[in-house]
């Protein structure tokens, strides 16, 4: 069975518009292709993309309860008394404090903020910190990035006679907390343009209403830049409001007058750089959260909050040391979590992973299931035990409703929250083991094996004319780049590669000079560098990746930045092992004893077989699709790949014999014999056969209207390729056979392409891995060696030289291999 470890979906959008967002806006097909895909296909509403001006920000009063907020702070501020700002102890939470703190305060309020313990107290309001707040003689009670389903902890807010205003952005229940007001966009009964703000966003938007009310502007430059990191750092959708405001709060970034931001900026070795929404969600960010997730999240706000640059600057290098704590804590945990995974899961059975130990902490675990689910592409729980409760964090995969999948657990649970993508929930230690089964067969329902497959979207094939600095910064035009707004990402097909760099520290690094079409520029591939030990110049290859500008010593080049290096075609074939393995059972299967005519052969007229096998697979069921050459079934599997889930789902890729668990069929190097042709309606011979005659014999014994064959003539020079790239020469085992001897040991290891690169330069040799895998195996049947295969090394003991010379082309299997090469002339 062939696997994809990922496939790749190109957009498949209606780009009629083109032309016209090419003439009106100005810009390249390339550029109108991004924005269509994006979902922008007319020229407003690319216009309103494009047009970031901060004067394009919504009226904060279209916020349902915004002029009861705006009415009860204002009374509050006027008669002095005391506000309790809440938060949320995550980056979110800390910014929508901080900028509400800041406003606040410069209108004159008697204000403190509080953000509860992650580790002690949890995510939301609870009634402990509620009376410690009244007894501060709080009147007024404001909520940022939480309270919405609080319904519970604001009655006792109300029956303690403390007005409520809750400002939220997570999803409402049915009832909406008794307060003075409830801002948050996605109430139902709020017809707020955008409902996609993060909860600082929220709290921009009651500084904005506040704003009015008192006449006093709010200072951008101060705050958006704290709006921004929350909002980049909550992952919300970066379009609409949103990206107005992450737009010109990175521009205000390096400018900015909060001393927070400036001494983050300067800890983090940001200082005077250009800040992308990279930089927020992968730098400044895990900083910001490492407060909360260790237990003190009001350093953060501390530091936004300041007037003391100094203090500033020690607060942020406070928590620079705890996101290093985090780091260290997560890398144990994720070592942990590793060996838990070898020593329980059965990855091959098990969809959701689900871990627990006593020794993790809950603040991380989080991140960490995120990384585990990275790596395996399965949703993945893990809890941390403390003692009969374990608090747990989820993260799971585009194609798993994980808070749906804990629905369906609710009776093992004590209770749970979250979306789609991410969760958190308490459960009983002793219910763990319980969760995990029931879990599973949740998941079990719902995903398949191909489900379990990363599906990497890229929006457009790239020709060489689309390459230029011009199109290349009219892209950056569309930054920032965020969730529903991804950066562009394209595949630059059958480019061969004229140079090649291993670079970095320990060669980790790849730098390659791709051509096509006459045209030549420079890719780089960061943790690529292992790449460097299998290419070679003239391979083709696909790669995906990021258009970018290099500007080095003034010299300005467009570059790509890879991120998947796809399909290899090698100036050499390169048969996998699959394959090999596969060639070998068709030999001893097929018999080639029928005597040859290939007059019987008819030639198809098809001029592309490849996009109409591919749409046939699309739309029809019962298909059967037999081939035989390894370049043909690589361009096949290319193919599908670039189709996403929608093929694989439907059509199962095996060798020798079909698999039969998918409504359509692919069959590499069939075993004709071992087929039962009845479950097709149409059977389809790709390309000939390695002995035309097996397909002759076979051909009568399949009903007539259900056969296509799509024989090219070129097919027979490819199988001869293929054969003679697979066979080795007399010449070419004394060549490796010698390499052996010369080694001066008995006992080598053989790490087969770094062997094989070094004796092909060294000796201007086209030795295949094929080709040493047949001689490893001949040598051995000889008794000239003896090996084992680990970890896809070889270990070659050399044995005593035989006395009598050896006619290697006269042993029986070396003749029967030749004889086959002279078969598909």
């Amino acid at each position: 069975m062939i696997r994809f470890d990922k496939v790749y979906k190109l957009y498949d959008k209606d780009y009629s518009q083109i032309d016209t967002l090419c003439g009106k806006l100005d810009i390249s097909p390339l550029t109108a292709k991004v924005l269509i895909n994006r979902g922008f296909n007319t020229i407003e509403s690319c216009e309103d993309f494009l047009n970031t001006d901060l004067k394009n920000l919504n009226d904060p009063f279209l916020l349902k309860g915004m002029e009861e907020a705006v009415e009860r702070i204002s009374k509050a501020i006027e008669s002095g008394e005391k506000i309790c700002i809440y938060g949320d102890y995550d980056a979110d939470g800390v910014t929508s404090t901080s900028i509400l703190y800041i406003f606040l305060k410069k209108l004159g309020a008697n204000c403190f903020y509080y953000l509860p313990n992650r580790l002690k107290e949890g995510y939301g309001l609870n009634i402990e910190a509620i009376d410690n707040i009244a007894k501060l003689n709080t009147s007024l009670f404001i909520t940022v990035d939480c309270g919405i389903t609080n319904i519970c902890e604001v009655d006792y807010l109300n029956e303690k006679e403390i007005d409520v205003i809750v400002t939220d952005h997570h999803q409402c229940i049915d009832t909406l907390p008794k307060a003075v007001s409830v801002i948050n966009p996605n109430r139902v009964d709020c017809s707020y343009p955008f409902k996609m703000l993060a909860g600082v966003g929220v709290a921009f938007k009651l500084i904005q209403g506040l704003s009015k009310k008192f006449g006093i502007g709010v200072d951008y430059e101060e705050i958006l830049p704290i709006v921004t990191i929350g909002t980049v750092a909550d992952v919300v959708p970066l379009v609409g409001e949103n990206r107005i405001i992450v737009k010109n709060g990175l521009n205000f970034m390096k400018s900015t007058a909060n001393l927070g931001v400036r001494a983050l900026l300067e800890v983090a070795g940001l200082k005077d750089k250009n800040i992308s929404s990279y930089h927020i969600g992968f730098v400044l960010g895990p900083r910001l959260n490492a407060g909360g997730r260790l237990g003190v999240a009001t350093i953060g706000v501390k530091m936004f909050t300041t007037d003391d640059y100094n203090e500033a600057l020690s607060l942020a290098e406070y928590l620079d040391e705890e996101n290093r704590k985090r780091q260290e804590i997560e890398e144990e945990i994720l070592k942990d979590v590793e060996k838990l995974i070898e020593k329980e899961i059965d990855l091959g059975k098990e969809k959701v992973i689900v871990l627990a130990s006593d020794k993790w902490h809950s603040g991380v675990i989080g991140i960490c299931a995120s990384k585990i689910t990275d790596k395996y592409f399965k949703p993945s729980i893990l809890f941390s035990i403390e003692g009969d409760v374990a608090r747990g964090s989820a993260r799971s995969i585009p194609t798993f409703d994980i808070h749906n999948g804990l629905s369906r657990c609710s009776d093992v649970l004590e209770k749970f929250g979250g979306h789609k993508q991410a969760a958190g929930m308490l459960i009983k230690t002793e219910n763990i083991n319980e969760f995990r089964k029931k879990i599973n067969v949740v998941a079990d329902e719902f995903l398949d094996d191909d489900d379990l497959i990363p599906e990497i979207s890229i929006d457009s094939e790239l020709e060489s004319r689309d390459i230029d600095i011009k199109t290349i910064s009219e892209l950056k035009k569309l930054e920032p780049f965020g969730m529903n707004n991804p950066s562009p990402q394209f595949i630059y097909r059958t480019a061969k590669i004229k140079n090649i760099r291993q670079m970095g520290k320990d060669n980790s690094h790849l730098k390659l000079l791709l051509e096509k079409d006459g045209f030549a520029f420079d890719t780089i591939g960061f943790n690529f560098g292992d790449y460097g030990n299998i290419l070679s110049n003239e391979d083709e290859v696909n790669i995906v990746g990021n258009l970018d500008i290099n500007d080095y010593m003034g010299n300005v080049s467009p570059q790509l930045i890879i991120r998947e290096i796809n399909w290899v075609k090698y100036d050499i074939p390169k048969i996998d092992d699959e394959y090999y393995s596969a060639f070998k059972k068709y030999l001893n299967k097929n018999s080639l004893n029928f005597e040859q005519d290939k007059k019987d052969i008819n030639f198809t007229d098809k001029s592309n077989r490849l996009d109409y096998i591919i749409e046939l697979l699309k739309k029809h069921e019962n298909v059967l699709v037999l081939v035989y050459n390894y370049i043909n079934i690589s361009n096949v599997c290319e193919a599908i790949q670039l189709e996403g889930r929608d093929v694989i789902k439907k059509t199962s890729i095996s060798y020798n014999i079909d698999d039969n668990n998918k409504v359509n069929s692919i069959v590499v190097l069939p075993i004709l014999a071992d087929i039962d042709f009845k479950n097709y309606e149409k059977v389809i011979f790709y390309d000939l056969s390695f002995d035309t005659n097996n397909f002759l014999y076979f051909r009568d014994k399949i009903e007539e209207t259900k056969i296509e064959t799509l024989f090219y003539k070129d097919d027979i020079a490819a199988n001869q390729e293929i054969l003679l790239n697979m066979l080795p020469t007399v010449d070419e085992m004394r060549i490796i056979y010698k390499s052996f001897l010369t080694a001066k040991s008995e006992n080598i290891k053989i790490e087969p392409y770094v062997y094989l690169k070094s004796i092909n330069e060294r000796l201007g040799k086209k030795i295949t891995k094929s080709k040493l895998d047949m001689t490893m195996e001949l040598f051995k049947d000889l008794n000239f060696i003896d090996f084992t295969l680990k970890d896809n090394n070889y270990y070659v003991k050399i044995l005593e030289v035989p006395n009598e010379k050896i006619d290697i082309l006269e042993t029986p299997k070396v003749k029967y291999l030749h004889s086959l090469k002279n078969s598909c002339m």
